[in-house]
């Protein structure tokens, strides 16, 4: 007999209340101190898995007393490994990897994590399951944003990882949503992928002459942004075979960091780190509230905190753009207070004509075009998401005459705010 089948015949019966109640403290104490035993199938072949699975052990280790299997390889995560374990008693899974018996871990409703895009798309919502994925278009905005930084670009060009994987798609649509709109815009076609082996795990391997060719009918100076380093990587190979310099002629980012490949280039690669040590540390925080009882508000969370790393595949910061950078960082931290281009020029100490000309040569407007963009933005802002009265929002955002504000939105933006506040609560 359960014990919870136990626990009810006593309090059926008034005499054995007293015997029921001290039962139930003893079961709620041993449920909340025993070790719980937790898989983490994370492998580690990769600067990914090896920074994910850090995180887990960041929260499980001060946190919690888990028993944790940590099973590191694809080829290590079988159905035999997880019907052992599942024989034993498993009470939650952390899981970038998949074999078919995890489906035997979703249909008992253990409590699972899942760290990998392509398993979401897979496995879909089920009860006790929660996905915990990067910020795909904060790693896009980032990678064009750095390249918008370097300067004027003729053409932005994404490599992606096939076939039309949803992460790679959120970082294509996200760089060029981000991209200078000045340039003109390229894909590299999926159909001139091929699928390879690559120690032991599988590999994307671009067919050079498709890539050089494609590569030299970029308009020079280029900006490319790879789904990965791997990809990243192959470009660099691709524009030394082609004898196109990098990264006077064409500049190159890929995204994971992965230092072996990063830095065993020449010149080293400009990569992307998402926050996967964040990531980890949040699917274990995820599967502690999951083991008790906390349902998540949404089926999958997305982790921020990607960082540019930069290296000699992107052009030196020269000592305009070096200008310009502290003019916006100082600009972005005060728009909102009413500064005007005097006090940017202040900030500087540097004249006028000056920061004017290496804004027109940078970021094609004056420093003042620079600021209201900023306010714009942070008033549509709160006409999206607050109630606030339309005067109350221009004075929060530096506006100080409201009929002003009235005619530069509609300019802007081809509506009212009125319009707008409608159009997007539709």
């Amino acid at each position: 007999m359960s014990f919870g089948q136990k626990f009810n015949d006593y309090l059926d019966n008034p005499i054995q209340q007293p015997v029921a109640r001290t039962a139930l403290l003893r079961y709620n104490l041993t449920m909340k101190t025993r070790q719980r035993k937790i898989l983490v199938a994370i492998p580690t072949n990769g600067p990914d898995g090896r920074l994910r699975v850090a995180g887990v052990l960041k929260y499980a280790n001060t946190r919690t007393n888990w028993d944790l299997r940590i099973v590191s390889s694809r080829t290590a995560f079988n159905d035999d490994e997880v019907h052992e374990l599942l024989g034993s008693g498993l009470d939650g899974c952390i899981l970038a990897a998949y074999t078919p018996a995890v489906d035997e871990i979703l249909r008992r409703r253990i409590p699972t994590i899942l760290a990998l895009e392509n398993m979401h798309q897979e496995i879909g919502e089920r009860p006790n399951c929660l996905s915990v994925l990067m910020d795909n278009h904060e790693i896009g905005r980032i990678a064009a944003e750095h390249f918008k930084s370097l300067g004027r670009f003729a053409a932005y060009a994404f490599i992606p990882a096939p076939p039309k994987i949803p992460w790679s798609l959120e970082r294509k649509a996200a760089f060029f949503e981000n991209a200078d709109k000045r340039s003109e815009f390229f894909e590299y076609p999926e159909s001139d992928f091929e699928m390879v082996n690559m120690t032991g795990e599988a590999g994307i391997q671009v067919r050079t002459e498709e890539l050089v060719e494609f590569l030299g009918r970029l308009p020079r100076p280029a900006a490319v942004f790879a789904a990965n380093d791997l990809l990243a990587v192959q470009v660099i190979k691709a524009c030394r075979e082609a004898r196109i310099k990098i990264p006077t002629s064409l500049a190159v980012v890929g995204c994971d960091n992965d230092e072996l490949l990063c830095q065993g280039e020449r010149p080293a690669l400009t990569s992307i780190l998402p926050g996967f040590e964040k990531a980890g540390f949040a699917a274990a925080r995820a599967l502690d509230a999951l083991i008790h009882g906390k349902p998540p508000a949404s089926h999958v969370l997305r982790i921020p905190g990607a960082a540019l790393v930069p290296r000699s595949s992107t052009t030196t910061l020269p000592p305009a753009v070096a200008v310009v950078n502290a003019a916006m960082d100082f600009i972005k931290t005060h728009a909102l207070d009413g500064i005007s281009t005097a006090d940017v020029i202040s900030h500087l100490r540097i004249s006028r004509s000056l920061l004017d000309l290496r804004f027109r040569q940078l970021r094609n407007e004056s420093v003042m075009d620079a600021i209201l963009g900023i306010r714009l933005a942070a008033v549509r802002e709160r006409i999206e998401k607050t109630d606030k009265k339309f005067l109350t929002i221009g004075a929060e955002c530096g506006f100080r005459n409201p009929d002003y504000l009235k005619r530069l939105f509609r300019k802007r933006f081809g509506m009212s705010m009125r319009e707008w506040r409608d159009s997007a609560r539709k």
